[in-house]
């Protein structure tokens, strides 16, 4: 006997039940990307209208039927913002009223106006999601055009001094240079922007490149700075992991700058980085760094970052799941007790490792790939998943079924890591 009244041990055992923290919920998160709901036909018209408050929040029904509670909104195409930025204001990106620009001539696509939009897009989607109970964040891009002139920013088309140069000295507008501390204060200012929208998730997504990399980044400031280290020329070779790796510490120092752009607002806001086509680890330079110039394992050591979202892993397609598992186990551990890991349930299938290639090799049927790649990141200890991206039905309603049963039931709260040696 406790010698506690009836009346006590309730309170005692009320109070031990609010004291006690719930464990971490098995995060699911989403990259939404408006502009691909844009063109989906239905009964002689098209389902979204992507320009509107009522077609966003469509959209992103569409997505929670995946049980996503993250909702990562893209904020740009290229370095084109689809809100209305006052930092990209001027001149207005007609396509194809400016001549520097070739139009987009695609139904539909080509008439978007997201940038004039009223109410601002992205203030109201993350306003909906902080109304939901979601995590509201944004997706952004690495990339400062996504593959084509129409997506070329306006600040970067007028400042062409900083434009990125190839080592034969070919400039190119599809990029300023983040040597240069104009374009970094340009960039922190666009994370202001997103800042004063509600954003309290930022993923900065170097999958995505618009075919920019380190053969981009031979610019004055960089080619200074290399012959004052090493009294030479810099190598002409792009690929050279000595060349990657000097630029990739200029991206350092810029994500570094962002973070503590991100604290300075007063507010947590978590900062989360995508990388792709993640390998064993081991002491080569990994994909991320010699294509992007990023070295996410510094970022990682240095507490730059709160959250790693792989988004592919390089898995063996003699040993799909087994060797996924290893890749998953590799970077979990890497990363424990430094910050989190989202591991992919990827529908994209650009770098041959998404959901289509994982059913080319296992002969499963497709619907069930999901939630088999949900629960081994669950088992191996995730903090939760990355979804890139989830477009109209890419991902399979059984697919969402399965899903959504898995994170509101037996993968609700993340699974304790359970170290190589225990």
């Amino acid at each position: 006997m406790t010698g506690l009244s009836p009346t006590a041990l309730l309170i005692l055992m009320t109070a031990v039940a609010v004291a006690a923290p719930e464990p971490a919920r098995f995060e699911s998160a989403a990259l939404v990307d408006s502009f691909d709901f844009a063109r989906i036909p239905k009964d002689g018209q098209y389902l979204f209208d992507t320009e509107t408050p009522a077609g966003n929040i469509a959209v992103l029904d569409h997505v929670l039927q995946t049980g996503a509670r993250t909702i990562l909104w893209r904020n740009c195409g290229g370095a084109t913002m689809r809100y209305r930025s006052a930092e990209e204001s001027t001149p207005r990106v007609e396509a194809p009223l400016d001549k520097r620009r070739l139009p987009d001539n695609r139904p539909v696509h080509g008439w978007l106006r997201y940038y004039e939009s009223e109410p601002d897009i992205l203030r109201h989607i993350l306003g909906v999601c902080h109304q939901r109970g979601l995590n509201a964040g944004v997706h952004w891009p690495f990339e400062e055009t996504h593959w084509a002139s129409w997506t070329f920013g306006a600040w970067n088309f007028e400042h062409p001094q900083f434009w990125a140069t190839t080592a034969q000295g070919q400039v190119w507008a599809g990029r300023c240079s983040l040597a240069y501390p104009e374009v970094v204060a340009h960039k922190l200012r666009l994370v202001d922007e997103l800042l004063a929208r509600g954003m309290d998730h930022l993923l900065v997504d170097t999958w995505r490149n618009g075919a920019w990399g380190p053969a981009c980044e031979y610019v004055r400031p960089e080619i200074e700075r290399w012959r004052k280290r090493y009294h030479s020329e810099p190598p002409t070779d792009a690929a050279d992991p000595r060349w990657c790796a000097f630029v990739a510490e200029t991206t350092h120092a810029y994500l570094v700058a962002l973070r503590r752009r991100l604290d300075s607002s007063g507010r947590k806001v978590r900062l989360i980085l995508g990388v792709s086509d993640v390998s064993p680890l081991g002491p080569s330079p990994d994909a991320t760094l010699l294509t992007r110039a990023v070295d996410w394992r510094r970022l990682v050591k240095e507490g730059v970052i709160d959250t790693v979202a792989i988004m592919s892993v390089t898995w063996d397609r003699a040993r799909p799941f087994e060797s996924t598992r290893e890749i998953y186990r590799d970077a979990i551990d890497f990363c424990a007790g430094r910050c989190q890991v989202l591991c992919p349930v990827q529908m994209y299938d650009f770098t041959r490792r998404g959901i289509p290639s994982y059913h080319a090799a296992t002969k499963l049927p497709i619907h069930e790939i999901p939630g088999k790649l949900l629960h081994l990141a669950w088992e191996e200890g995730a903090d939760g998943i990355c979804m890139e991206c989830v477009d109209y039905n890419n991902y399979p309603p059984e697919a969402c079924s399965e899903m959504r049963r898995l994170l509101e039931g037996p993968c609700r709260f993340r699974k304790e890591r359970v170290q190589p040696n225990e």
